[in-house]
């Protein structure tokens, strides 16, 4: 037998147990609710699953304990996206956490950081402010409109003013021929859910934030 085949075939039927637990996790918590609604603040990250569900691209949201991760994960899946990932900014989840004080060494970060998943779109979620508790926010029906309203161009074309920006992306923050690939392919999208048939430089700078976070 090859041990290698083996740990792989393992791995990945644990994998895929462990996605199809917590999607199973993820419905009983919302069952009769607006997952969206539950989930106080972060409009940012509905943002990033409304774009991740209208491009069909994987989405990793990254924040700590009790920040709505798997309520998010649940409106992803209402839209129609499975390839969604959860993860923390560090073992003990509480790195940027304005709460409550981290206890991870830079090492162990580093470490957390390189097992992330790969993915087209990634947001850091947040423990919401009381202020923020008080009204839902964005709704699963708001969201679910946005991504019915798009448009389907299929153009990857920049502009000059487009390409310089990507050009300096590249320089300053080290993209690299993937990164910049999904970069184009998700600011394609949000020019889509703009109803544009050109990516535009806000386009596709969105769509550079989203790039996978570095500590």
């Amino acid at each position: 037998m090859n041990l290698i085949t083996f740990a792989d075939t393992k791995l990945a039927d644990l994998h895929r147990q462990v996605t199809n637990e917590m999607e199973r996790r993820a419905r009983i918590a919302t069952t009769g609710h607006d997952p969206a609604a539950i989930i106080f603040g972060n409009e940012m990250a509905k943002r990033t699953v409304v774009v991740a569900a209208a491009g069909n691209h994987s989405l990793l949201l990254i924040g700590p304990p009790n920040c709505g991760k798997t309520m998010m994960r649940a409106v992803a899946l209402e839209l129609g996206l499975s390839q969604t990932f959860e993860a923390r900014p560090c073992p003990c989840g509480h790195r940027n956490n304005p709460r409550q004080d981290c206890s991870c060494t830079v090492r162990q970060i580093e470490r957390q950081v390189r097992n992330f998943p790969q993915a087209d779109v990634t947001v850091e979620m947040v423990l919401p402010a009381e202020r923020e508790r008080r009204t839902p926010g964005t709704t699963l029906t708001d969201m679910r409109r946005q991504t019915e309203d798009k448009t389907d161009h299929p153009s990857l074309d920049l502009d000059d003013v487009s390409r310089t920006l990507l050009s300096t992306a590249v320089r300053d923050v080290g993209l690299d021929p993937d990164q910049q690939r999904r970069a184009i392919a998700v600011a394609r999208t949000i020019a889509n859910l703009d109803r544009q048939e050109q990516i535009g430089v806000s386009h596709l700078m969105e769509a550079i934030n989203y790039r996978s976070l570095r500590f």
